[in-house]
């Protein structure tokens, strides 16, 4: 990997999404994410100071058994050893619909929303 773009070869993501279907849990090869939705996930975390980022966490929507890939944003911290960390930035509400952050849930697994000619599929 390319320490300085973050660059990856093919045959490094081919290894790695094949780990990913090895997974006994789960088929879920990758997610579709349209790039509104991101950009309005990226929106809300764009404000933070120092080094935004946002997480992605892999789920199971048990009422349809649908893998979901869940984005939240994060906000740059130090943690007690004076190490940075980066905190989740979640609703104060659990049962709300963001209350100024947002859990974002808009990707579609693949299958079966895949690309049938891609190498990493």
């Amino acid at each position: 990997m390319s320490q300085s773009d973050k660059k990856i070869t093919l045959a490094t993501a081919k290894s790695w999404t094949a780990n990913w279907r090895n997974t006994p849990s789960t088929s879920a090869r990758a997610f579709l994410i349209p790039l509104k939705d991101l950009q309005g996930a990226i929106s809300e975390i764009s404000g933070q100071g120092g080094n935004p980022c946002a997480r992605a966490y892999l789920g199971i929507d048990p009422s349809t058994n649908t893998e979901k890939l869940i984005i939240v944003g994060t906000q740059q911290d130090t943690d007690k050893q004076g190490n940075t960390v980066y905190r989740d930035l979640l609703p104060t509400d659990e049962n709300a619909i963001g209350d100024g952050n947002s859990i974002w849930d808009f990707s579609t697994p693949c299958p079966p929303s895949c690309d049938d000619e891609s190498d990493l599929n």
